[in-house]
């Protein structure tokens, strides 16, 4: 009979305890899901495709961007917009040292500090221009810092020195991945006064 009771509560405590990691894990997941980086834009979506306005065919002016859920210890962002294409790492857009309530960036507007790009070598954004046939995938990437970006004065702050001086300091990051494919209408008849990138 003892031996009974004894298994009895022996299982009814391990049901208590399963039950409580059970909700310690919900909550946790909850919280989680609360507290998820995403970065979001009002003109496309992750996957989506670019559209001409922000590309060198149009306007070459920078998209709209937003992003919600980083980290309560953020006290900046850098954000930084890529392409891998065959030959290496191409970058169009840098930016660091963007306050903290800061959660969206107009078209065509710069926040923070500006470090260059890989097309023009300049302190700005390069819309893509893809001289190569088919379809490319860009990816904007924003990181929230726990601390400003630091540079010497003589620093030339490319995607490199960028990644670089955020390593430590990084606590979480959103992406969002665009795809454009210039056609050769749009190839031909790229106006005048834009710039010519590659990538």
């Amino acid at each position: 009979m003892m031996k009974n009771t004894y298994a009895f509560l022996l299982s009814a405590l391990c049901c208590v305890t399963l039950s409580a990691c059970n909700d310690q894990s919900r909550q946790s997941l909850e919280q989680s899901n609360l507290n998820d980086f995403t970065l979001t834009s009002s003109e496309v979506s992750d996957g989506g495709d670019l559209p001409i306005t922000y590309t060198c065919d149009g306007q070459s002016i920078s998209p709209p961007l937003n992003w919600s859920g980083a980290p309560n210890a953020t006290k900046y962002y850098a954000l930084i917009m890529d392409h891998k294409a065959p030959e290496g790492m191409h970058w169009y857009w840098t930016m660091y040292n963007i306050a903290a309530d800061k959660t969206q960036i107009k078209a065509g507007e710069t926040l923070g500090e500006v470090g260059s790009n890989s097309v023009n070598d300049l302190n700005q954004y390069a819309p893509p221009c893809s001289k190569g046939p088919g379809e490319k995938s860009y990816t904007y990437t924003v990181y929230a810092l726990s601390a400003p970006v630091t540079f010497n004065s003589n620093t030339k702050v490319d995607r490199s020195a960028l990644l670089a001086a955020i390593k430590d300091i990084t606590l979480d990051t959103a992406s969002m991945t665009v795809k454009y494919s210039r056609s050769t209408n749009s190839a031909e008849h790229k106006p005048d006064s834009k710039p010519t990138p590659e990538g």
